[in-house]
């Protein structure tokens, strides 16, 4: 990310807490022409505890932490993985073959499985996903046609959130886990349109009465995450009782991660519901989402 991104991506985390230049200023104890510096790209080194204060002012997670950073070293995507040389084999910049390779694995996946994007668009989901959440033929043409619709936010905490259906207990907890992802996983794309284009959608209190106050909570929550793994306990209305961990497979490409996210079973109970999804349902995969290209209303 350059300078110039980067002072955009600052002026973001600012706004998100809906500070001035003079309060970041204040709040940190940086100097004003400092920020303002920051913000329009002409400072050019960020010392340490530069980079430190602002993760600190800005209540960023470890894993947030992580993207904030890297987003400060002044390379950007196509500059930070391995660059095409003689005698180099990678794929990092053949996105049509990363993509088809994370779809198959999605498809051969004998475990709930999808595939999204830093945005957490999901890209494809394979059958057993479809058949846990119940994504029926007429709710993926509502999300077709709804903005953000095959986001994983629409999902948990649109305002008719599949998620919350079917989960009847230890909702907070399960809310906190999804959104913290997103917030990580997005971090160094708040500044891009396609990001503030999401933010507004889901910013609206009538379609998305849910999402705000965990958007806000990630930052104050008190257990830090430091690993891309989530685990989830509760109640769900049909299936009972379950126990699975979210784990996230991350492709690297020079137009940003993919995540492959898979749920594996901790308990038999959970274990043997699985396994009635994947003979209910049997192997294949869904498209959604395009990518890398991201399309707005105008």
């Amino acid at each position: 990310m350059n300078r110039r991104d980067f002072g955009e991506l600052v002026a973001a985390l600012r706004q998100d807490m809906g500070w001035t230049q003079f309060q970041l200023a204040e709040y940190s104890d940086i100097d004003h022409a400092v920020i303002s510096q920051i913000e329009r790209g002409v400072k050019k080194f960020f010392e340490p505890e530069l980079l430190f204060c602002l993760a600190n002012t800005f209540q960023l997670t470890t894993l947030e932490r992580r993207e904030f950073i890297l987003a400060a070293s002044g390379l950007d995507e196509k500059q930070s993985v391995r660059q095409p040389a003689d005698g180099v084999s990678t794929d990092v910049f053949n996105i049509r073959k990363i993509l088809d390779r994370m779809i198959g694995l999605t498809a051969e996946s004998r475990l709930p499985a999808f595939l999204c994007d830093a945005y957490s668009d999901v890209l494809a989901a394979n059958n057993m996903m479809l058949a846990f959440y119940k994504v029926t033929p007429a709710v993926i043409e509502n999300a077709a046609n709804s903005p953000a619709g095959f986001n994983t936010t629409r999902l948990n905490f649109g305002r008719d959130s599949l998620a919350r259906t079917f989960i009847q207990d230890h909702w907070d907890n399960y809310a906190l886990k999804t959104m913290r992802s997103f917030r990580e996983n997005s971090l160094q794309y708040r500044a891009k349109p396609y990001f503030k284009f999401l933010m507004k959608t889901f910013r609206n209190p009538v379609d998305y009465p849910f999402f705000d106050r965990s958007w806000k909570l990630v930052s104050s929550t008190e257990q830090d995450k430091d690993a891309n793994v989530d685990q989830f306990c509760y109640e769900h209305s049909e299936f009972g009782l379950l126990n699975y961990t979210a784990c996230s497979t991350i492709a690297i490409t020079s137009y940003g991660n993919l995540f492959l996210i898979q749920n594996l079973p901790l308990d038999q109970h959970t274990e043997d519901v699985f396994l009635q999804l994947k003979l209910q349902a049997g192997f294949g995969v869904v498209r959604f989402a395009p990518w890398p290209e991201k399309s707005m209303p105008k």
